[in-house]
């Protein structure tokens, strides 16, 4: 596999490994998939609630899924 095969599938949106990997790789799979959709993109949902489960991102509470 050539390096950038590699950080292709690492970012893909169904790789759940990375963004669960650490609060670091959560935070930049949130900004690598800012386009995404949580509960849509597998990666950023991972992020998401890797982030919440860590107490560094607090859902809105005033805003509907």
């Amino acid at each position: 596999m050539r390096w950038d095969d590699a950080l292709l599938a690492k970012v893909d949106c169904h790789n759940t490994a990375w963004p669960s990997s650490s609060v670091t790789a959560a935070h930049n799979a949130m900004q690598v998939h800012r386009e995404c959709i949580v509960g849509e993109c597998d990666a950023k949902t991972a992020a998401f609630q890797t982030l919440k489960d860590a107490r560094r991102l607090v859902p809105d509470s005033g805003r509907t899924r």
